[in-house]
């Protein structure tokens, strides 16, 4: 799908915070930094809560400068950065997954529906006909990967650390993908370019 100026710049204004993939990217970093680090030489709990407060401090310093360079590069809008998918399809599987894990909570005593209820949350992008098909595909890949890493670790009985460092990949990969989406239409494509 091709977007018209007008298109572009009415799903620019609509999903402006969204696309800022970089302002988040430092906290999948930091976390994917602790997850790595637990098996490390630094076992010495004060040596490793020094560590995770300069981690957070670096965190918040880098996501700093990037909103700066989101306001110089791109400009500011009025934040209106939440948008609910409206896809039925998309409430009904999250309507359904809460029966199940309220279900497995109670009655199976099942408290690992987690990692599957943070994917729920953050493939909404996939059920929102707004998002170029681009967008969509690289969230219903992400999706696919973490559903099946967490059910297959499930299964297999591994560790959580996993699951937990195949999240942070993740959410850092979209983060700079949707970076990258940003970039893109933002930079209209010149009609007189010669390849």
């Amino acid at each position: 799908m091709i977007m018209d100026d007008q298109s572009r710049l009415t799903y620019l204004t609509r999903h402006y915070y969204e696309l800022q993939g970089i302002r988040t990217a430092p906290m999948w970093l930091a976390f994917l930094a602790m997850q790595l680090d637990q098996n490390s030489i630094y076992s010495k709990t004060w040596i490793k809560d020094l560590l995770v407060t300069l981690v957070m401090f670096l965190m918040i310093f880098v996501s700093w400068l990037a909103s700066r360079f989101y306001r110089r590069r791109f400009g500011w809008l009025d934040p209106t950065w939440i948008t609910l998918p409206t896809n039925l399809f998309y409430w009904s599987i999250v309507l359904c997954f809460l029966i199940w894990s309220l279900y497995a909570l109670i009655l199976l005593q099942f408290f690992g529906s987690l990692p599957y209820w943070l994917t729920i949350i953050w493939i909404s992008p996939l059920f929102n006909e707004e998002n170029p098909p681009i967008r969509r595909i690289y969230f219903a890949l992400a999706g696919t990967v973490v559903i099946s890493s967490t059910l297959f670790i499930q299964l297999t009985h591994r560790n959580n650390t996993l699951i937990l460092v195949i999240q942070c990949v993740v959410l850092l990969a979209l983060g700079v993908a949707d970076h990258l989406l940003l970039m893109s239409l933002c930079t209209p494509p010149r009609e007189d370019a010669h390849a």
